[in-house]
């Protein structure tokens, strides 16, 4: 492994478990209000390139016209819920600190910044832990395109080779290698054999686990 000068988060999947809350809240929200019948699976294909795609690829999968105005009363929804349905990865509320003592630290998520927002809350974290925060709302290309991880090495002064992506996306694993990232995966939305096919150089269970690599 070449010298690890700072680490580079997602979000979802990764520091908080909240994939999962947000598509519950979607799949509901959009058969009330726009009698659109979403299933969980139907988000596979969308899984960490952001919700406007994730919330539009579904929409347009059932037969519906995906409308701006859909994401952000999925995000209202989500937003007044999280801190009871999301919570955050085990142990890394306490491993963060310890890691910032080491190493610049940055969030790089294709969420809107106040989704970002609440799930840092969430987390238990204070923001002032990370050395940058680089959202959806910061770029114009969503992953697997590599901006967001160029942005975030650039946010914290290290170059992308000595910068570690923690990812639990194919897209993402695959935008932090196009960004000349090493990137590590994380068990959840994908399983080792996807991630590592993606191009990631090393795989963990959990996100704390990647203590062991560093």
């Amino acid at each position: 492994m070449k010298e690890i000068k700072a680490i580079l988060f997602d979000m979802d999947g990764v520091l908080v478990d909240s994939e999962t809350p947000l598509m519950k809240c979607a799949i509901d929200h959009l058969k009330a209000k726009y009698n659109i019948d979403v299933k969980f699976e139907d988000f596979a294909d969308f899984v960490g390139k952001g919700e406007d795609a994730a919330i539009g690829g579904v929409v347009e999968k059932n037969g519906g016209t995906y409308l701006p105005q859909m994401k952000d009363e999925c995000y209202e929804i989500y937003i007044q819920l999280a801190e009871s349905i999301v919570e955050a990865a085990p142990g890394m509320a306490e491993l963060l600190p310890e890691l910032k003592k080491k190493f610049k630290l940055a969030v790089a998520s294709s969420a809107d910044r106040r989704k970002v927002d609440v799930n840092i809350r969430v987390l238990g974290v204070e923001e002032s832990v990370f050395d940058a925060v680089i959202t959806g709302s910061d770029i114009t290309n969503k992953k697997p395109d590599p901006e967001i991880y160029l942005k975030a090495a650039a946010a914290v002064g290290i170059a992308p080779e000595n910068c570690l992506v923690v990812e639990d996306a194919v897209a993402g694993v695959q935008a932090g290698k196009a960004a000349g990232c090493m990137v590590v995966g994380v068990a959840g939305s994908f399983d080792r054999a996807t991630l590592i096919g993606a191009g990631a150089d090393y795989f963990v269970e959990t996100t704390a686990d990647i203590k062991t690599l560093l």
